[in-house]
């Protein structure tokens, strides 16, 4: 019973390493996508300051890892297109209720 009890906690060590691992190669790749960070919004090109802790806390930020691409958007756009967003899903809404 023992040797059974040693087994598991083996087994249970090398899975954390292994998601370990996994984590800190995560967080390279999310490190290494930083160095891709635009200087502006892509929107409307305002610039955004990396120093600026008001703008790193507000400003967004979408990561396509496939295509390896960083994208910003400024506090005002990203509200733009989420209210575009709403709107088109309601206007699809009312259309498929007729």
């Amino acid at each position: 019973m023992f040797a059974f009890i040693i087994g598991i906690n083996m087994k249970s060590i090398k899975q954390k390493k292994k998601s370990h691992k996994q984590t800190q190669r995560d967080l390279q790749n999310k490190m290494n996508m930083f160095d891709r960070l635009p200087e502006n919004c892509l929107t409307c090109l305002e610039p955004f300051d990396k120093k600026n802790k008001e703008q790193v806390q507000s400003w967004f930020v979408v990561v396509k890892n496939e295509e390896q691409k960083v994208r910003l958007y400024c506090p005002d756009c990203w509200q733009k297109a989420k209210d575009i967003v709403k709107d088109f899903k309601k206007k699809v809404e009312e259309k498929n209720v007729r």
